[in-house]
């Protein structure tokens, strides 16, 4: 039985096969300047690869550099809140774990609103995260005062998970 020779096609796509794409230790580095948390260095990488992936018509790695400076955009991207609602403005600083500057907010939306149950609960939370256990109770006591439901939030939420056993809070871990 006979057998055909190997076409030179296809012994010149095994060859590259074997190969490592020279783009791929690129794209290495650019990932261990991301993991490292150096976003710059990062960005300048990906960008300066991407440009060369393009050149080198590696379709795969270009679609994988887009993805990653699309995540590195979006996660530099500031987030921008509405000056005129507190209660979103200090929930997502309080997301990113900033109570002082969410005190800040809620203070002064307070200073008009003292009874307002949302942002007290709020202040309860940025009190909390800070573990200023008594002033978050006495924060938390005036919004269940005026909202008996916040209590609810205040055994779900886990920024008082710290401060929840503390004897201020006795009162609110009731039934």
């Amino acid at each position: 039985m006979a057998t055909k020779a190997k076409s030179s096609a296809t012994t010149s796509s095994a060859s590259v096969k074997g190969q490592e794409n020279p783009l791929s230790g690129k794209l290495a580095e650019a990932l261990e300047l991301l993991n490292g948390k150096k976003v710059k260095e990062a960005t300048a990488a990906f960008t300066a690869l991407l440009a060369e992936a393009r050149e080198a018509g590696q379709f795969s790695m270009i679609r994988t550099i887009q993805t990653a400076l699309t995540a590195l955009e979006a996660r530099s991207a500031k987030v921008e809140v509405a000056k005129d609602s507190p209660s979103l403005e200090a929930s997502v600083l309080l997301n990113k774990k900033e109570p002082k500057a969410a005190l800040e907010v809620l203070d002064k939306a307070l200073k008009t609103d003292a009874a307002n149950p949302r942002l007290n609960f709020l202040k309860a939370t940025a009190l909390a995260q800070l573990g200023e256990s008594e002033q978050s109770a006495e924060a938390l006591g005036k919004s269940i005062a005026a909202d008996p439901g916040i209590q609810v939030l205040f055994r779900l939420e886990h920024d008082f998970d710290e401060v929840r056993y503390d004897s201020a809070f006795a009162a609110y871990e009731r039934d």
